[in-house]
């Protein structure tokens, strides 16, 4: 078995790059961090293992979707820490395997598949025993790493960040990264998330989630109007700001989290020119393996 520590201290360290036209703006690149799995899935992944090395237990247990960059990363980093994986998949084993569930497959993670009125039971215990029971001293790991360990180890990203940035800017999902980022923000820095998913709620849930944290408005806000017309889906000024701006940077934008955040940062600076005073930086969290078909 391979130590967790010794499996990220080969990480390089976080890079930056500018953004067209926008000279306040840094882009935080954590789609640079490795060449297969996402950046910030392996800073929400890194405490989770060592929590799961630490207890002795031998095997991580998770659900996605069937291009999920958490399962993608999940299954990476347990093969590599000498650990099993267990994906429960929105999906039917009818179906193709995706590039994504390939490689899941090649790194050792054992997939079954969930229809999709039992994958809406998987925020409930209920939902998580049967799998607990039949895989003896194992972990369950929420969607997108949602935890005290994974929110810790969205934290790191400030490692890359300058520390004369005052307005950070992220995608949000499952939430971890921007509890993690809220969590450690330096004294007056804004931390700002983009929701990717529409919520008839108004986000309720994931303000509640943030603020059994202690996080309130004071430690960071949301951007809610960016999700378009669903959970990975664009709208077509979303679209093509991802292609006009992939081609203006050369850097390529997935369409779940990063063509919606870096829309949302672009729209709120055509709009606020207060914006311009600020020095901004926005992570880019990777995803891109999720574009294969």
């Amino acid at each position: 078995m391979r130590s967790v520590q010794s499996i990220f201290a080969s990480l390089p360290s976080l890079t930056q790059s500018a953004w067209p036209q926008r000279p306040n703006v840094s882009i935080i690149r954590g789609d640079l961090l490795h060449p297969v799995v996402s950046g910030n899935k392996l800073y929400k992944l890194q405490p989770l293992l060592e929590a799961a090395q630490d207890s002795g237990l031998q095997t991580l247990i998770s659900v996605g979707g069937r291009y999920s960059n958490h399962l993608h990363a999940l299954a990476w980093a347990s093969r590599e820490a000498g650990l099993q994986s267990v994906g429960l998949v929105l999906g039917y084993a009818a179906q193709v395997l995706t590039p994504t569930l390939l490689d899941c497959q090649r790194w050792g993670m054992e997939l079954h598949f969930v229809d999709r009125q039992t994958y809406q039971e998987r925020y409930t215990d209920g939902f998580w025993q049967p799998w607990l029971s039949l895989y003896p001293n194992s972990m369950r790991v929420n969607e997108g790493g949602w935890s005290a360990e994974g929110i810790k180890g969205s934290g790191l990203w400030w490692q890359g960040i300058d520390p004369d940035t005052d307005l950070v800017v992220c995608a949000v999902g499952s939430g971890s990264t921007l509890a993690g980022l809220a969590t450690h923000a330096p004294a007056k820095v804004s931390v700002v998330g983009v929701p990717v998913f529409r919520d008839a709620d108004n986000y309720q849930d994931l303000q509640t989630k943030m603020a059994a944290l202690s996080l309130g408005s004071e430690q960071y806000s949301l951007w809610t109007d960016f999700a378009g017309p669903g959970f990975g889906k664009l709208s077509p000024a979303q679209r093509t700001f991802s292609q006009q701006f992939s081609l203006a940077s050369g850097i390529a934008l997935d369409p779940v989290y990063t063509a919606k955040v870096f829309y949302a940062l672009e729209s709120q600076l055509t709009v606020d020119p207060h914006l311009h005073n600020r020095k901004i930086a926005i992570l880019h969290t990777g995803g891109l393996q999720g574009c294969r078909q």
